[in-house]
This record gives C-alpha cells, structure tokens and sequence, in this order.
C-alpha cells in the first residue's frame, strides 16, 4: 500500500470540490496532490480494460494531463472518482476499437 505524500498539500483531505477549485485557480501544489491520489486509480483502470500495461500507461497520461490542461473549464466534476471512470472509459475506446477491427479482419483474411 502507498504512503500518502501529505506535504503536497498543507490539508491532506480537502474536500474534492475544493481540490477542484484550487486546480481551477491553477494551484500546482493541488495537481500534484491529485496526481498522488488518483494515477493509480486511473492506470488500474485502464489496465484493466486494455490489459496492455503500455496502452494503460498513455490513457493514464493523457487524462492527468487534460485534467491540468481544461481545468479552467467545466469539464473536470466532483465526484472524481466516477467522472475518472468515465473518462478512462472514454480513453480506452480507440484502443478497444483497433483490437476489435484488427479481430475481424483476422476472421476474415484468414487463410
């Protein structure tokens, strides 16, 4: 089990709409706390949906990096853990896609 990196933040359990909000106001110190609590949850979930740890790892990426690059918009919600839910799921779609075609063309040019 992690260690919780508590001298990110000086209130190690802000409420999440206040976590938001200070990421909102481009608080790094914010993001770096939200990055601790929920790369993880986010790579888990990717994992294992693509159980390609590789694919897991650039969906992990690039939903931290939206979340920094659109919080100023209305796009990142509390609860956080679900609205990461989704957006994994999201992510995950090209990837489920391309194995999907790569599947049926298998089936279907095999010798």
């Amino acid at each position: 089990m992690k260690e919780r990196n508590t001298h990110l933040l000086d209130v190690a359990d802000v409420p999440e709409d206040t976590l938001i909000s200070l990421m909102k106001a481009g608080e790094t110190k914010a993001y770096r706390y939200f990055f601790w609590e929920y790369a993880d949850y986010v790579n888990t979930l990717a994992h294992s949906l693509l159980s390609n740890p590789e694919d897991a790892q650039v969906v992990m990426q690039q939903i931290m990096r939206d979340v920094w690059t659109k919080r100023k918009t209305s796009w990142l919600k509390a609860p956080l853990k679900p609205f990461l839910y989704r957006e994994v799921y999201r992510q995950c779609q090209p990837f489920l896609e391309g194995k999907r075609r790569a599947s049926l063309l298998g089936r279907l040019f095999r010798p």
